[in-house]
């Protein structure tokens, strides 16, 4: 009926029975156990060297040094032709062992000749006025003379000649 009677009278029959009364231990805080790391496993020893080479190492070898002493006194291009290698591999080869190639004599620039190319800029200038009469476009009349745009703007500037860059459609 009462659950408070009821536990009481519970008590009561099992203090009389000889029951006796434990107390237990409450929580206490614990902490984890320290990990316990693995030991490293020993380093592999690193095989040693080869008392002989591999045969392709000691070709690499003998092919490099005869690029070297070729590139001294030739270029890529040169030592490439009398190989018979890309002038790739052989840059590849010369980075990996640390040597460069001769460079290429540079060409001489010849003299022009300063009333030689008056005359020459002033017979394009003439054919420029006659292809602008005519009706023709910068673009067409650079292709038919054979110059470049630049050539055209330097000949027009020198010799102050009108030349529109769209043709008149009239």
């Amino acid at each position: 009926m009462n659950q408070s009677i009821d536990l009481e009278a519970a008590k009561a029959a099992f203090f009389s029975s000889g029951g006796q009364l434990i107390v237990l231990e409450g929580f206490t805080y614990r902490p984890l156990p320290q990990r316990k790391h693995p030991e490293p496993k020993p380093k592999r020893a690193k095989p040693t060297a080869h008392k002989s080479e591999h045969p392709q190492q000691s070709r690499a070898r003998t092919r490099a040094a005869q690029i070297a002493e070729l590139a001294k006194t030739m270029t890529c291009g040169e030592v490439a032709k009398l190989l018979g290698e890309t002038k790739g591999a052989l840059w590849g080869v010369a980075a990996r062992e640390g040597f460069r190639f001769c460079k290429p004599p540079r060409q001489v620039q010849p003299v022009k000749d300063a009333a030689a190319q008056e005359a020459a800029d002033r017979e394009l200038a003439d054919r420029i006025i006659a292809l602008r009469d005519d009706g023709m476009s910068r673009c067409r009349a650079t292709a038919v003379l054979g110059i470049g745009n630049r050539k055209l703007e330097r000949i027009l500037a020198a010799f102050k000649i009108s030349f529109p860059l769209q043709r008149y459609r009239g």
